[in-house]
């Protein structure tokens, strides 16, 4: 089985890659190159905090329905509890 000519992992230290001539390793070496970072895009950024305020005002519209729901129904549970005449709730 024989190789390509290449940098491959240096075999006697992991933090660099030697250069392989195809039957041998050489003596040129150098430090592993870290991946290159990845970079969100302006237009990445700007969706994501549009999505999260629209995220957070749906969140804010359910809960206020919520208790405006709560609210229209204990209104109507204290007329039917209470009557129409006010005096029979204190």
């Amino acid at each position: 089985m024989t190789h390509q000519p290449g940098w491959y992992p240096d075999p006697y230290d992991p933090r660099l890659v030697r250069w392989f001539d195809g039957e041998q390793w050489t003596q040129h070496s150098q430090p592993v190159q870290p991946p290159p970072s990845r970079k969100l895009s302006t237009g990445s950024i700007v969706l994501i905090v549009v999505g999260a305020i629209l995220l957070l005002c749906a969140i804010v519209a359910m809960i206020l329905g919520v208790v405006a729901l709560v609210a229209f129904f204990a209104n109507i549970a204290q007329g039917v509890v209470c009557g129409e005449s006010p005096h029979y709730c204190t």
